[in-house]
Parts: structure tokens; C-alpha cells; sequence
């Protein structure tokens, strides 16, 4: 069975969703398949079984989207979703955090060093591969992104925030900095 099966099979067995968002995440997981087929799927495979969906409170302060590591969940903010936001945009920027998460963090946010480098890379991921035709929170985070991934390397970033290594964002970094 290739991994894409394992994927769809244990998104059907996940009691905590929808049919509709199981179909939504695993077209998504397709889509980013066919775009990079060098980064494993395996811990998507695993968060399927039961990844959940769930809310942000009216007063917290999140965003329209969260991934929650620990409980395995994909909250979004019911009041950010009566807005102009693209729900596909959205549902990508999930499916990202879920295919880099660990048990703790996804992507390169490894105790919140990078938080705002990991939000615009996200959301960088997310516009390359579905687009975004509704409101965008990060243009700020995409712009810094943007100029740190041509100082450190676009491959750099790729490869540091699917392999959850904030170190080698630093090393590059450093070295950017002696070099100048």
C-alpha cells in the first residue's frame, strides 16, 4: 500500500470528521504531494487517524487558523471565518502544519524563536500551492520571509521547516552575517 492510501485509509477511519474536510485534506495532501514528492508524509499519515477540528475563542488572539500540536487539532476562528478569508487557503495552511508537525511544534517554530518566519513560510507554502483570494493577516510575515529566504536560501527554509530544524535557519544566518 503506498502512502497515499495509508493516508486516505486512516482519514476514513477518523470518526472526528466530516466526509466533506476528510476529502478537503487529503485533495490538499495530493496537491502538496504532487508538488514536493521528496518530503515523507509520514506524520501526516499518522495525524489523520484522529486529527480534529476546533474553534478559536472570539477573544483569543490567533488568527483566523491554528494548528494545535498537542491536541491535534485544526481551530479556526468562527468570527475570522464570516470574513473575506479563502477556506481552501485555510484548510492548506493546516494540512502544511500537519505534515511538518512534531509532537510539540510544526514547522521550524521550536520554542517560538521563529514564530513569525514560521507563519509567513506557511503562509508562503499555502499562496504556492492553492492560492489565497481572500484576506491575508501576514503580509508583514510574508515580506520578512520573503528577504530572509534570499538571504539564507529558499532551500534552507524548505528544508529546515520539514525537518523542524531552527538551528540550521541560525547556522545560515550567522553565516550570512560574517560573509557581509
Amino acid at each position: 500500500m503506498d502512502i497515499l492510501d495509508e493516508i486516505r485509509s486512516n482519514l476514513t477511519a477518523n470518526v472526528n470528521l466530516t466526509e466533506e474536510v476528510k476529502d478537503k485534506i487529503f485533495e490538499l495532501t495530493i496537491l502538496f504531494h504532487q508538488n514536493f514528492p521528496d518530503v515523507s508524509l509520514e506524520r501526516i499519515k499518522e495525524k489523520v487517524k484522529d486529527v480534529k477540528l476546533g474553534r478559536i475563542g472570539v477573544f483569543e488572539r490567533k488568527g483566523p487558523i491554528i494548528y494545535d500540536t498537542v491536541k491535534n487539532e485544526i481551530c479556526f476562528s468562527n468570527k475570522k471565518l464570516q470574513e473575506d478569508y479563502d477556506a481552501n487557503h485555510l484548510m492548506m495552511k493546516g494540512v502544511l502544519a500537519l505534515i511538518s508537525s512534531t509532537d510539540t511544534y510544526y514547522g521550524f517554530n521550536k520554542d517560538d524563536k521563529l514564530k513569525a518566519l514560521n507563519v509567513g513560510y506557511t503562509e508562503m507554502l499555502a499562496n504556492f500551492l492553492v492560492g489565497n483570494e481572500g484576506v491575508c493577516d501576514y503580509e508583514e510575515e510574508l515580506l520578512a520571509t520573503n528577504l530572509i529566504s534570499q538571504i539564507i536560501g529558499e532551500d534552507t527554509l524548505f528544508n529546515a521547516y520539514f525537518n523542524n530544524d531552527a538551528d540550521a535557519i541560525f547556522r545560515k544566518m550567522i553565516e550570512a552575517e560574517v560573509s557581509y
